[in-house]
């Protein structure tokens, strides 16, 4: 279902901010040093990625070719995105709770919300989108 994350990353500097809103003056000033796979990945034996296909949850920032990172040692919670085997399928989905109600909620309009006709198992909870654009 997913590709083996190995992951060893060399520390990237971290040069400073930069503000998404109106320009700002530039300036180049060592901060710091971060490790991805420390800044991405809390429990790395039970984390996973999958590359993402499909466009259910582009409202949520997820796109085709993205690569998603999926910690199955998590609890899902109402309102997290999950990796969950539907009656047999699987998906990614906002997960849902209402009572004892369970739903899969797409973040596209075009796609309507998925409940459980006899089971649902949750894979892992995702917990970061890595998007390369070169």
């Amino acid at each position: 279902m997913g590709l083996k994350l190995k992951t060893h990353l060399n520390k990237v500097r971290v040069l400073g901010a930069v503000m998404a809103g109106f320009p700002s003056p530039a300036e180049e000033e060592l901060i710091d040093t971060l490790s991805l796979d420390e800044f991405l990945i809390r429990n790395r034996q039970a984390t996973f990625m999958l590359k993402v296909s499909g466009d259910s949850m582009r409202e949520a920032g997820i796109i085709p070719g993205d690569l998603v990172i999926v910690d199955r040692g998590l609890a899902p919670k109402n309102g997290d995105i999950v990796i969950a085997e539907v009656d047999g399928d699987w998906t990614m989905k906002y997960l849902k709770k209402s009572g004892s109600d369970i739903w899969l909620m797409p973040a596209n309009h075009k796609y309507k919300p998925i409940k459980p006709k006899k089971e649902l198992r949750v894979a892992g909870v995702v917990t970061a989108v890595i998007r390369k654009y070169m």
